[in-house]
């Protein structure tokens, strides 16, 4: 579908201390992308009245505001009632307390980019809409797979999977991925891996045909699932969406 053929206007809101840098932005994502309506923020308190308005769908953070950088403004989208699609650059690219600022339950996003080329291609990708969370996504999978909507264990695999989508780089599974996972449930790393084993032990016992043909096409058929391969699966599907 070309960009002409959306008939959804992106309302973005840029957020950076350098008019400079914005105006770049602004020129290269609307003229790339006639859907794409910007709005330039250099300090925190109009942009925080802007989105609690709730008429965001995507916050670009271009590494500090005037008042602010964006690791000390990430917390604050926490209260919102609509929250937007994050787009994080520059010194927050690698900020590993940036994920951590962000509540796993919330419906909000966390992509580390590093170039205005990437940034569009997010916002072309349908697997990164803001009117569905990662939450909702995984959740319709665990619901074709069989897993009861009652099984608490889901929420720690989809903590790791924002963890895992939140890197640009392949991360370790227990200190880098399921670490930051128990930290947000204030639980060990240990008891998030129990969680999870359980998880896979339910899915393999109960699981639906359309869990056997997950695991028949990520080449899973024949071998034992792991936590990690399960991971980077589940990443590689939704990346797909």
């Amino acid at each position: 579908m070309s960009y002409e053929e959306q008939d959804v206007i992106w309302r973005v809101a840029l957020a950076s201390y350098d008019p400079r840098e914005m105006r770049v932005w602004t020129r290269y994502l609307e003229e790339r992308n006639p859907a794409i309506r910007c709005t330039g923020y250099r300090s925190s308190r109009p942009l925080l009245e802007r989105l609690e308005q709730g008429d965001v769908d995507v916050l670009v953070l271009g590494g500090r505001l005037e008042d602010m950088d964006s690791i000390q403004f990430l917390p604050r989208i926490r209260g919102l009632a609509r929250k937007p699609l994050v787009l994080l650059r520059d010194d927050g690219r690698n900020e590993k307390s940036a994920v951590e600022s962000l509540s796993q339950e919330d419906a909000c996003y966390l992509i580390r980019q590093a170039t205005l080329e990437d940034m569009l291609q997010e916002l072309r990708a349908p697997a990164h809409r803001p009117a569905e969370s990662l939450e909702k996504r995984c959740e319709r999978i665990y619901r074709s797979w069989g897993v009861s909507t009652c099984d608490a264990n889901k929420r720690y695999l989809t903590g790791a999977l924002r963890v895992m989508m939140g890197s640009d780089h392949r991360l370790a599974i227990r200190k880098e991925i399921l670490g930051p996972v128990a930290e947000e449930y204030g639980l060990t790393v240990a008891a998030v891996d129990s969680a999870l084993r359980r998880l896979l032990e339910t899915l393999d016992e109960t699981g639906t045909q359309t869990w056997r043909d997950f695991r028949k096409e990520y080449g899973l058929e024949r071998r034992k699932v792991t936590i990690g391969r399960l991971l980077y699966a589940l990443e590689s599907r939704l990346s797909q969406q």
